[in-house]
């Protein structure tokens, strides 16, 4: 008998062991200094800048056949602004299970739950994340957040083809009216197949705002040092802001026709150093003749008290996924191992943690410039416990007719300190 009670607690100290979730937490904590800028399309700061301070600590878990992204965002943690209060948000980013159903020889994968789908090609833009579309190369802390997915996969000798049910209504951080309106309840299909050096991929998607979505793309390796990607998007409906006559505010209309494409080059060499053009447009966003208007107008109306409020209904078109229909970026960093190949760094040892990376985005329309620099510096590294400080400075500058030069901020400094345990 004590044979048996022993053998059924190694049998439950076992199964128990086996349970056990695997944990992968993250961090960071955000200090940045904002200089601000007088713009007609907002109302004018009570100081020229301001600080704050955010964090973020959230948890990756495995368990069995199922995973979960959970994080909390603290929000004005410190500011320099008094109206300004502590709040934080407990976000669910992605809580799926995933399992397969085996038909005969050919197995289809499942996945159900909240998921994010970063189906994307490209750096600066990525046109087939229209589930989400995230926020590129943050200089402070994002949090991206998944939708509701009910998917089938089955894999053949070339690809995947899938099968797909999504609910956007599971989001719950974005809540500009543009977003709010885009909710949505869809369904469709996608094929990826790898041919060679080259992916393709396409999506054929209907859901209950766009009303019917085509969308491909294609990534191929030309040799070791050169890479080209491309994608497009067609969707028959969008919500978007829309101008209306000189005395109505800007409002939230349904559009017809919508157009997104990217074509990029990517190279990269053996010291590290690694370059990315890139130019898209996005028929959504507004012309460069809209634009002036909206400036045109916002100078008008801010003369007088009674119509302020309408100048600044022009800073909802700064809401847009793009800002401009035509954009050009240059994306350059350095792989923390390149300086061992120069003599006078080689011996420098801890230059050997450092890793700088640079963005330059144009609107060759109106002569706009966002241009932001990354320094990251590992401090410390063990495998499993990491520290990072990154030191990030955005400029919005150009042409002083351009969108960038209108925006209400000028210049934004971040030190991040980020890591996991």
């Amino acid at each position: 008998m004590k044979g048996g009670v022993t053998i059924f607690l190694l049998f439950m100290t076992s199964t128990i062991c086996i349970a056990e979730p695997n944990l992968d937490w993250d961090w960071m904590v955000t200090v940045s200094n904002t200089q601000h800028r007088d713009s007609v399309w907002f109302e004018p700061h009570s100081e020229s800048q301001t600080q704050q301070l955010e964090g973020l600590i959230s948890v990756q878990a495995n368990w069995q056949d199922w995973s979960g992204l959970l994080a909390v965002k603290g929000n004005q943690i410190a500011s320099s602004e008094q109206a300004q209060t502590f709040d934080a948000d407990f976000i669910v980013q992605e809580l799926f299970w995933q399992g397969e159903w085996n038909m005969g020889a050919s197995p289809v994968e499942l996945t159900l739950g909240k998921l994010r789908l970063d189906w994307g090609v490209g750096y600066g833009y990525r046109p087939l994340n229209f589930f989400n579309s995230y926020r590129r190369n943050p200089v402070g802390i994002q949090v991206e957040e998944g939708v509701g997915v009910a998917m089938a996969s089955y894999f053949d000798r070339s690809g995947e083809w899938s099968l797909l049910y999504s609910d956007s209504n599971w989001m719950v951080l974005d809540s500009t009216e543009p977003k709010q309106g885009s909710e949505q309840q869809g369904a469709g299909i996608r094929r990826y197949s790898l041919r060679g050096d080259t992916e393709w991929q396409g999506i054929v998607y209907y859901d209950t705002v766009r009303h019917g979505l085509i969308a491909g793309s294609m990534v191929s390796v030309i040799n070791a040092f050169w890479e080209v990607h491309a994608s497009s998007l067609y969707q028959q409906d969008y919500r978007a802001y829309q101008q209306q006559a000189f005395f109505t505010p800007v409002a939230v209309e349904t559009q017809r026709d919508g157009f997104q494409g990217l074509i990029g080059l990517n190279w990269a060499n053996e010291a590290g150093n690694q370059v990315i053009v890139e130019y898209w447009y996005d028929s959504r966003a507004w012309s460069k003749d809209a634009w002036i208007q909206a400036l045109e107008r916002a100078n008008i109306l801010s003369q007088q008290t009674t119509t302020v409020s309408l100048a600044y209904s022009y800073a909802q078109g700064l809401n847009q996924v793009n800002l401009v229909q035509h954009n050009v970026m240059l994306h350059w960093n350095l792989n923390s191992t390149s300086w061992r190949h120069w003599q006078w760094s080689k011996d420098i040892l801890w230059v050997g943690n450092l890793e700088p990376k640079f963005d330059l985005l144009y609107s060759p329309e109106d002569g706009g410039i966002i241009a932001t620099q990354w320094l990251n510096y590992s401090t410390y590294d063990s495998g499993t416990v990491s520290m990072d400080i990154e030191l990030a400075v955005r400029f919005m500058t150009g042409s002083h007719a351009s969108v960038y030069a209108n925006l209400a901020d000028t210049r934004m400094i971040f030190i991040n300190l980020k890591g996991k345990f």
